[in-house]
């Protein structure tokens, strides 16, 4: 269990001193020493602590309150010495949880009710007025039911957006859902679909058009997954079953039960339960008349309760009753059509609001800039929009959540507040009317640059995990402060800023959509203001990298390009040109622009022999190396590449300067592994490729994983035979691509998958080989199409679709023509011989492979060398020519010191048995 550094001094010294009472001077000097604060502030703490250790019952299990003087810790201590595991495993991305709860009141039919229909039933609504109780009852089903769920739990809670265009962005990054899909929503369904969850979509009616579409389409889907939402209204769907909550009863007028009976009314025994929590309030009978009418004027609203709860310390239960008849408006004409229970729970809420001194009061309304949780730094900021220091603050916070307009949390660094929606929209009405608060929105905007710039200087130090934590349930957060930036009163260079800072967060964890669609407002914006050229070049080269992933390489990626490298220059900045002409060289590899690349990363690593600290000089000699592969530059390729690969090991620590090291060790060997098959070693080439994909694998570097599986584990498993290997990668690109979803790599999958397929006798497969080399086309995926075409054309020829695969090496050579891909000719003329063969052209073919012989042998590719001279001597030996068919395959095969049980050694092999048997 995490604790915040006060929540673990409290519990110390209870537990310290077990079965004695620590007054409340003593415990808070122990969390705040040296300090003055409001007991409010103890008070607030002991709370959060209680719901850490789940002692939230009315016998207490650990924590005992001895009013008006402090606590008591009561359970048996034990002592023992536990372990903790040093490096524990990559976790899978955890969906959002639902947030904890207190011990719920008067709602245990409801529970167990919606508990049942979820067995049978694919969407309930839990539909009431805000205040109701919704939330903690949609959570306490979660908690009730959570055995039924093999893939967990999932809380959205659409209050934190006000955008519907974000709500397909918000169910993504709530489920942990990784890459650039092309639809959220459909992403979504995706995901589920393969899943058994329970998903909660918390407060519908920010967002309810949004809401009701994505429930239509899940109820049309086919899942094993539930969806239980909360709304003020029914999201409207036919297939939607809805469940209306109600009022906690309350003793009716003219019931004069015992104390013991009058806390069985839930109404009741919320009010006295919570006038105890922050108030040490004893019930008596003389209070049951004013409390249980309190709860009937209140209209059994749960929240509405609790805020009249609140108050007891300062009016007694009979004096709360007066003041409620005397100041709450429930008699006077309600707004068109708002509900009694809304009306109720406004007025409940305003009266509260009138109740607090006047610093209490600005700073309740000030804590509506945040749209999710928020730490109490977070709020000495803001406040400071308003006047309000660091005392009015922390005493504010604390005298805030013990009057129930502010829930508190601890988060294991500390605590963790929020408003409820129903009161962060009055709290929001209230700021719009202060002057004082005008500002408030501009320091809440700052606030949030200033972490996220944070966030940026801390991602090269802290553990990405820890880093993650700390930083991604910002997003809500992060998001207003950019509306509000782009808005009509805000601040479009600060919005900019803003933007900038958001790279790392969206990168980090691949949130690529969203990320896409806001650094390309944020830069075209930026061409049009006054604007430092660096943050330009940084928005273009973020927008670059994250449309890199996208499903088409367009033409908007290379103006992205174009633009950062243009920008870098402007700005003199001499790490982030390094950073654009790498990026801009890699969208030219995926394009199939090789020569073009190649002048680019020329360019790049010239920067880097003037400065060895730029930060891309690793990536730009690894792509350098890999388009000189491309252009059939083997031995310079795999100079490099090998120099790379002994610098970069796999660190064993969890620290982002040991993730990067891992990752350098992963990428490398993208591309080591096919220049070592093309040069001979075959069994180099599939260890070194299991050797990323293993790496990535223990890391839950999926990405890379992803990259390591298409460019080289499942390339070099097709070409060397081993329909194993093949089988077990593409199953694992399959399962990375529902863990983050990366577009590009869907049709290389399905390649690979119906390769499989086809040499395993499918001949069906032929027609989906094709079907992925076209949409890798459509895509602008080119690299190395020349060599996907050519596996198609061999396809077809086994067929005896000779025509087909007639224009399918055509067009295959074409490709390597226009693209300069020249690692792939000689393999291509083979195949092109093999047509020629079919066609009964024997001369040319023959010729033809004596060219691609001639090819092979001047770029150093000994695998293809050796296919070609296994075609051409078994065409010698067939017409005759044996001795010198064995004169031309023998010393060839002799070159060979490893790879003799792939399909190209096994075939030369008997193919030179043959050739030497006597005739």
């Amino acid at each position: 269990m995490k604790l915040g550094g006060r929540a673990f001094e409290l519990l110390h010294l209870l537990v310290q001193r077990r079965g004695e009472l620590v007054s409340k001077d003593e415990l808070m000097e122990a969390a705040w020493p040296g300090t003055f604060l409001h007991d409010s502030n103890l008070k607030v703490n002991m709370w959060s602590l209680r719901r850490s250790l789940g002692d939230t019952q009315t016998e207490p299990a650990y924590i005992a309150t001895v009013a008006r003087r402090g606590y008591r810790f009561v359970a048996d201590v034990q002592t023992s010495i536990g372990e903790i595991e040093d490096h524990p495993a990559q976790a899978e991305p955890i969906p959002s949880s639902p947030p904890s709860r207190r011990v719920i009141v008067g709602r245990e039919a409801e529970i167990a009710d919606i508990a049942r229909l979820l067995v049978d039933l694919r969407h309930v609504t839990l539909a009431g007025a805000g205040g109701i109780g919704k939330t903690t009852v949609a959570v306490a089903v979660a908690q009730a039911t959570a055995s039924r769920y093999r893939d967990g739990i999932c809380f959205v809670d659409l209050a934190t957006i006000a955008d519907p265009t974000l709500f397909g962005a918000a169910m993504v990054t709530a489920l942990g859902i990784r890459g650039n899909p092309d639809n959220g929503l459909t992403a979504v369904l995706d995901y589920l679909r393969q899943r058994q969850m329970l998903l909660i979509l918390d407060n519908c009616e920010h967002v309810l058009p949004a809401a009701a579409m994505f429930a239509g389409r899940f109820l049309a889907d086919i899942s094993p997954s539930k969806l239980l939402a909360t709304s003020r209204e029914p999201l409207g769907n036919a297939t939607e079953h809805v469940v209306r909550l109600g009022s906690l009863p309350a003793p009716s007028p003219g019931q004069v039960p015992t104390t013991e009976q009058a806390v069985e009314f839930p109404a009741v025994q919320l009010f006295v339960r919570r006038a105890a929590e922050w108030s040490d309030y004893e019930f008596v009978d003389d209070d049951y008349a004013a409390i249980a009418s309190i709860c009937r004027s209140l209209d059994g609203l749960p929240l509405a309760i609790e805020l009249a709860a609140a108050q007891i310390r300062t009016f007694g239960p009979h004096e709360l009753l007066d003041a409620l008849d005397q100041d709450l408006s429930f008699r006077a004409p309600r707004a068109e059509g708002a509900s009694p229970r809304h009306e109720t729970l406004m007025a409940t809420i305003d009266w509260s609001f009138r109740l607090l001194p006047s610093k209490e009061a600005r700073l309740f309304a000030l804590l509506s800039v945040f749209s999710d949780a928020f730490e109490a730094e977070d709020a000495i900021f803001v406040a400071g929009a308003a006047g309000l220091d660091l005392v009015d603050v922390v005493t504010g916070l604390g005298s805030l959540v013990a009057k129930s307009l502010l829930s508190a949390q601890s988060s294991g660094r500390g605590l963790r507040y929020r408003l409820l929606d129903s009161t962060r929209r009055y709290a929001a009405d209230r700021r719009r009317a202060d002057p004082a608060c005008e500002q408030a929105l501009n320091h809440h905007a700052q606030r949030i640059l200033a972490l996220f710039e944070q966030s940026e200087d801390e991602w090269s130090w802290r553990e990405p995990a820890d880093w993650t934590q700390r930083y991604l349930w910002r997003i809500g957060d992060l998001r207003a402060a950019l509306a509000w930036a782009f808005g009509e009163d805000g601040d479009a260079l600060l919005g900019i800023r803003l933007t900038v800072a958001g790279i790392t967060l969206w990168s980090e964890t691949a949130i690529l959509s969203e990320a896409q669609a806001r650094l390309a407002s944020a830069l075209a914006l930026a061409k049009t203001i006054e604007c430092d050229d660096l943050l330009r070049a940084k928005l273009a080269c973020a927008l670059g990298w994250s449309l890199f992933y996208a499903r088409k390489l367009s033409n908007e990626n290379e103006l992205a390009w174009l633009d950062a490298i243009a920008f870098a220059r402007r700005a003199k900045d001499t790490d982030y040109q390094q950073r654009a002409l790498v990026g801009f060289a890699f969208y030219l590899l995926q394009i199939g622009h090789i020569p073009r690349a190649i002048v680019y990363l020329e360019e790049a690593t010239g920067l880097a022999d003037r400065d060895r600290k730029l930060t891309s000089t690793s990536e730009a000699d690894r792509a350098l190396a890999w388009a000189q592969a491309f252009a059939g530059e083997l031995s310079t390729s795999r100079a490099v590449l090998d120099r790379l690969a002994a610098t970069h090991s796999l660190a064993e620590g969890r620290s982002r300067k040991d993730a990067n090291e891992v990752y350098r060790f992963i990428t490398v060997r993208f591309n080591l592994p096919f220049v070592a098959w093309m040069q001979g070693q075959s069994d180099t080439a599939a260890r070194l490729a299991r050797d990323a994909v293993d790496a990535a694998d223990r890391s839950g570097q999926w990405v890379s994983q992803s990259n390591a599986l298409g460019l080289a584990a499942l390339p070099i498993a097709l070409e060397t035979g081993n329909l194993d290997a093949l089988e077990s990668y593409a199953e694992r690109l399959r399962e990375n691509l529902e863990r983050e979803r990366i577009s590009r790599w869907v049709p290389v999958e399905r390649y690979f998958s119906a390769c499989l397929r086809d040499l395993r006798g499918d001949p069906r497969a032929v027609d989906d080989i094709r079907a992925a080399i076209d949409e890798l086309i459509e895509c602008r995926f080119l690299m190395r199409i020349g060599s996907y075409l050519a596996v198609l054309a061999r396809a077809l020829l086994r067929q005896g679709s000779i025509e087909d695969a007639q224009r399918t090496i055509a067009e295959a050579l074409d490709y390597q023509e226009r693209q300069g891909e020249r690692w792939c000719r000689s393999e291509l003329m083979r195949v092109d011989a093999s047509v020629l063969f079919h066609t009964s052209e024997p001369a040319r073919a023959e010729k033809r492979l004596q060219q691609a012989l001639s090819e092979a042998r001047s770029i150093g590719a000994k695998t293809f060398e050796l296919r070609i001279a296994v075609d051409l001597a078994a065409h010698w030996m067939a017409t005759g020519r044996r001795p010198k068919a064995a004169r031309l395959l023998a010393p060839i095969y002799g070159e060979f010191a490893e790879g003799f049980e792939t399909q190209d050694l096994v075939a030369a092999s008997r193919l030179l048995a043959e050739l030497q048997a006597r005739p």
